[in-house]
């Protein structure tokens, strides 16, 4: 079984499904990946991809789009590809159409969220409508939380009998054990992170991470610390922000000068995956304003790392906590937030929420128990009659 995914950009795959893809392969099914960016030769070396960039781009444009199709088409057509997976809208867009028209048998649209919910007018009835053609020519429809599921039906933009969920959601879990496990994370590089970042042993920690931009609630969230700080002057009080600033969802001028500005906010930039776990053992609560997501799963990493977490009630979020047993939901408003930061001042809360937390992902969100779910369903695609 020849299997094709198809992404907008490298980043994708890279945060999400390094391991799933060799796990795969060594279990029969022929990897092939397409995005529109430079080849990263480690990733596709340790996960057994054969690689192809295609001309994607990331805003709608009818020229370069029909260019993107054929050039898709011609590489299915040569591959003898059986099956097309097509992840993020745009790239999932363009997969769909161009295996119709190669007449794949199996065509999977992976949905990992939908960016039509934050925005307006136009540009709402026109992302909506990219939804509806991609699941009509789809085959099956993976969605990566119960939530999304929801949405979809609710929206029109599927059928319920045509999609599914892998286990309680994600696109694929986290390594648990061996990455995002409190237990592997010296002490001596704690205190290092302590020290650049100046954060005292008894300093309270809020901590995010993630794209920091409009939709993940930042706005809100900054002006919620500020809320938080000024309610309980007493305490030394700190946001980390773990993440880079976003391109396209730009924040406010006024927002990201606060961010750079204030000496009780730390922003960190760009992290590699091996530096997270470090980075999450230093916040007393992890806060998730989100206004969507897919799958939250910045959430289940900090979950696992024992932190407990505040978050947002939108789809995506809601299904990464067991309420008032692993986090709480909090509203988006920062006055919301603020009020969810003090309640976590009760250190044997904190300690209870992220303890049952890191039991949670152990037995739903590892990779251990994801994988073969996942590898049984390329599995009954392959008995699919061609």
């Amino acid at each position: 079984m020849r299997v094709l995914h198809i992404f907008t950009v490298f980043t994708t795959p890279k945060a999400f499904f390094d391991g799933q893809f060799r796990f795969l392969s060594e279990r029969g099914f022929e990897q092939h990946l397409i995005t529109s960016d430079a080849e990263d030769r480690d990733f596709c070396a340790r996960n057994n991809i054969t690689y192809h960039r295609a001309p994607l781009a990331r805003r709608i444009d009818l020229r370069a789009d029909l260019k993107a199709i054929l050039d898709v088409r011609r590489y299915i057509k040569t591959n003898d590809i059986d099956t097309v997976v097509g992840h993020t809208p745009k790239g999932a867009m363009v997969a769909m159409i161009a295996a119709w028209m190669a007449r794949v048998p199996r065509r999977v649209y992976y949905r990992h969220g939908l960016v039509y919910t934050t925005a307006s007018g136009l540009k709402r009835v026109v992302l909506k409508s990219v939804e509806r053609l991609t699941a009509l020519l789809a085959t099956d429809i993976v969605n990566v939380s119960p939530s999304l599921s929801a949405l979809a039906v609710k929206d029109s933009l599927n059928s319920a009998r045509k999609q599914r969920i892998f286990g309680a959601g994600t696109c694929g879990g986290i390594d648990a054990r061996a990455v995002f496990n409190p237990a592997n994370v010296a002490l001596e590089e704690t205190a290092a992170l302590r020290q650049k970042y100046r954060i005292g042993e008894s300093d309270f920690v809020a901590g995010f991470c993630g794209r920091l931009c409009r939709d993940k609630g930042i706005i809100e969230l900054v002006e919620a610390f500020r809320l938080f700080r000024d309610a309980h002057p007493g305490i030394k009080t700190k946001l980390l922000l773990a993440g880079p600033y976003d391109k396209r969802d730009i924040l406010p001028t006024e927002t990201k000068e606060a961010i750079e500005t204030d000496p009780d906010i730390i922003y960190t930039g760009q992290l590699p995956q091996s530096a997270l776990p470090a980075h999450y053992m230093l916040m007393d609560v992890f806060v998730f304003p989100s206004h969507r997501e897919g799958f939250g799963m910045t959430v289940i990493e900090a979950s696992a790392m024992e932190r407990p977490v505040l978050v947002s009630k939108a789809h995506g979020c809601v299904d990464t906590i067991v309420p008032d047993t692993t986090g709480r939901y909090i509203g988006n408003k920062p006055e919301e937030i603020s009020a969810g930061l003090s309640d976590m001042l009760d250190s044997p809360l904190r300690t209870r929420l992220g303890a049952e937390g890191r039991k949670h992902v152990l037995k739903n969100f590892d990779h251990t128990v994801l994988r073969p779910i996942i590898a049984n369903f390329y599995k009954n695609l392959s008995r699919t009659n061609i």
